[in-house]
């Protein structure tokens, strides 16, 4: 029973981060990745909660418990997961341009100093 307690922490982790990132490109008018993400959360929150259905509606409490310490610390490192990667790859297009456009003004403030 463990191993299905296991599975049901790691779609938890894949479902809480990917909802993370979903969040994070929502804020950032990214619509093809929050189309993307949630199709995929759909799936893991499914198949978790289908596990967490029947072990909780089942007679083995260790199989109870196992699930619910092992969601209970996927919440928590699915967070966090998904913070990480929303942080490294889920970027501001309005950002980039500005980026580009300081990295721009910086190689001409170099420019002009050397010639100076």
């Amino acid at each position: 029973m463990m191993g299905i307690a296991l599975l049901a922490g790691i779609c938890m982790v894949i479902q809480d981060s990917l909802a993370v990132i979903k969040y994070q490109a929502a804020a950032r008018n990214r619509g093809v990745i929050v189309a993307g993400a949630d199709v995929i959360i759909w799936v893991f929150s499914i198949t978790c909660t289908t596990i967490a259905a029947f072990a909780l509606h089942g007679h083995s409490m260790s199989a109870k418990v196992a699930v619910v310490v092992c969601v209970s610390i996927a919440n928590v490192v699915g967070n966090l997961l998904g913070t990480y990667l929303g942080k490294r790859f889920v970027k501001d297009i309005e950002e980039d341009a500005q980026d580009a456009r300081l990295k721009a003004l910086e190689d001409r403030v170099i420019v002009l100093e050397t010639k100076g």
